[in-house]
Parts: C-alpha cells; structure tokens; sequence
C-alpha cells in the first residue's frame, strides 16, 4: 500500500487526504494547528468563477464550481455546501472588479459567452422577490443573478471529509510543523517534523498553503519571486435571524450568511488600505469602514454585534493559476496550493489523487505544473 503525506489540512489538503484515503492509500496529515481554522476559516468563501479575468483561469473555476455538485452527492447530507444563488451590482459603469480594467457590464457579457449563467433585473424586483433588505440607490438599478454560485463552509467540509477518511482506516492526523521533507538523493523519503518525529511515505503533497513557500524550501526547491500574496479582512457579525439569502458581490461590500444568527463581510476597496507590514492589524479606522460599508448596504446588519475580526493572508502563484502536481526534479513530491481554493479544493483533491496514484494527469492542469514556477523564478 503506498503512503502519502499531505502538509497541511486546510481545505485543498483535507481534500487530497479524503480522495486518497478513498483510493486506498495510507495518508499522514501534518497541520500545525485545527484544521480547517487557519486560512481556509477566514476565506469568504465564495463557490463563483466571476473573478476570472481569462478562459483557461474561468474554466478551471468553473469545472471546480460543478466538482462541488459531484462531490457532495458522495454524502448522505452536505452541510458544508450553500448553492444560494448570488447576487451583483456596481455604483459606476467602469467598476467591473474583475482586475481586467472593463466595465461590470462587459465582465458579466464575457461570463455569458463562456457559459456562465447570469440573469439581469432590476434592483426594485431583488427587493421584491428576494431580498428586501438590500438598499440600492436606484429602483431601476442593474443587478446581475448568477443562480449556480454560492459559499461554502470550509471549516465543517474539513471536519467531515478528514473524520471520514479516519473511519475508512487509511488516515492518520499529525499536529505539528513540518521542519524538512526528507529527500534520499532524488526521491522523497519522510516528512520530519518539529517535535522530531520522523513519518516514512512514499510521497509528499506540499498543501501548506501559506507555509507553502517554507515546506518546498526545505527540500530545496526554493519558489523565489514566483508567489503573490493576498490579504483580506472579514468581520463575522451575529445577527437576529438571517437577513441575506443570496452571497452579496454589492458595490461596497461584499456579505453572506454564514450560517444560522450569523453573516460575513468584507470589501475589495477595504482590504485596498490594509498596511502591508503587518496586516493582522487592520486599526480601528479600517474595520469601522467594512462595518459601514456593510451598514450601507444591508441597514439591518447595524444592529448586529461584531463576533469576530480576523485577516487572511493567502499565497498563491503569481501567475494566477494554481500550482497543481508534480515536480520533475524530486520523484514523490507534488504541489497543491492556488487561489480560489474553496472552489478548487474538490476538484485538486480528486483528480491530484489520480496523478498519485495512476500517473495520469488530467489536462485542464497542463498550464499549472510545479515546474512552470521554478522557471519563472
């Protein structure tokens, strides 16, 4: 039976354990900390393909939206999966938001082209049909429908598939930091963690996310200049009762439930002014103006209390693709962290697995190999 070590058990890692342990193969998890309540805990979390500026990013996105679907016909129930639909709208026509420089018109228009659905109304029947607490400026405003979005509950899909991966008997969770993935002269031979303890595999699946960078150093394959970051603040706000349906992408904040009595902000111009030296310190300014922005947008979330302020900073390649699979120089060592990795995850963690264990390679990946980022580097 082969064994494999995954780095990491945040949503793409948890994902690649599960699929793994399903295909029979002995799986050593390594997190530093809860699952799930690193990264993958502050995400918005949004199931979409709208922020895709390019065909070949949207259908990977889009691919990973419908691997969502699949894969949670796999349970008896899904708690962690919320297709709500979203809803969208700009306050100019040049704010598309798609980091393309077009207008929210022509990024919706080119959606369309691709495929995706989307479905124009106006802001007065959105209050009438399906969110009466929205403020819009304009009764006659453009507002976009997108039916097969929605958001996702990383921390519980973590929970469930690693606790089901458990009982399966192929999975066993480590918490610790991996110091140094072990290479016999050009094979991957252990994973060696702080604390000493030293796990033999056959394989290593680098899933770290933002560590990711640190675990491929440790075995000398250094990603200098190769990775972008990205911060965001989220607020999660308890309320009385649940006063959005649909994931909200509104022209100063972004909201959605998240879960029962609860909802979660956040906003692109907002996480524009978090300092770069250290932003898990946002400041009291900047998190007064989400809270406003959120206020403006939905008036009955000020009456909310503030739950908790946190600041997630993603890693993920510069290019903007993922960085999904193997890479030639180390046998046994693959890669899989991206942005999006909510929308991803499913679809890294079962087609990865393949890879792992059948050698074949699924071609929406052949743009996002390893090794593409050593040469860039």
């Amino acid at each position: 039976m082969k064994t494999v070590g995954v780095v990491g058990a945040g949503v793409i890692g948890a994902c690649v354990a599960f699929s793994l342990a399903q295909r029979g193969v002995r799986v050593h998890c390594v997190e530093r900390a809860r699952p799930g309540m690193l990264t993958t805990d502050v995400s918005f979390a949004r199931l979409s393909a709208y922020q895709q500026p390019t065909y070949p990013r949207f259908e990977l996105s889009h691919t990973g939206m419908i691997e969502h679907l699949r894969f949670a016909r796999q349970f008896a129930s899904a708690p962690w999966w919320h297709p709500t639909g979203s809803l969208a709208w700009s306050d100019t026509a040049g704010a598309g938001g798609a980091g393309t420089g077009e207008s929210f018109v022509e990024v919706v228009d080119r959606l369309s082209a691709w495929g995706y659905r989307a479905i124009w109304c106006e802001a007065a029947r959105v209050n009438r049909e399906w969110e009466p607490g929205i403020a819009f400026s304009d009764a006659q405003a453009p507002i976009v429908r997108f039916p097969d979005e929605g958001w996702i509950d990383g921390p519980k899909l973590v929970s469930t598939l690693l606790e089901t991966a458990k009982q399966s008997g192929c999975l066993r969770l480590w918490n610790g930091k991996v110091e140094h993935v072990e290479v016999n002269g050009d094979r991957v031979v252990a994973l060696r963690l702080e604390n000493q303890d030293r796990i033999e595999v056959d394989a290593v699946v680098n899933a770290a996310g933002p560590e990711a960078v640190a675990v491929a150093e440790t075995l000398g394959a250094p990603l200098p200049g190769a990775v972008a970051t990205r911060s965001s603040l989220v607020i999660d706000l308890a309320t009385d009762g649940d006063p959005v349906k649909h994931v909200l992408r509104g022209a100063e904040a972004h909201v959605r439930s998240a879960g029962p009595g609860r909802v979660r902000v956040r906003s692109d111009q907002v996480d524009a002014r978090l300092p770069a030296g250290n932003p898990a310190e946002p400041g009291d300014e900047i998190v007064k103006d989400l809270l406003e922005r959120a206020y403006r947008t939905v008036p009955a979330l000020a009456s909310s209390t503030v739950e908790r302020t946190r600041v997630g900073t993603a890693v993920f390649p510069a290019d903007g693709f993922p960085s999904v699979g193997a890479l030639s120089g180390v046998s046994g060592y693959y890669e899989a962290f991206a942005n999006s990795g909510i929308t991803l995850a499913p679809f890294i963690g079962r087609t990865l697995a393949t890879q792992i264990v059948t050698g074949e390679i699924h071609p929406l990946w052949a743009r996002c190999s390893p090794d593409r980022l050593r040469a860039a580097s």
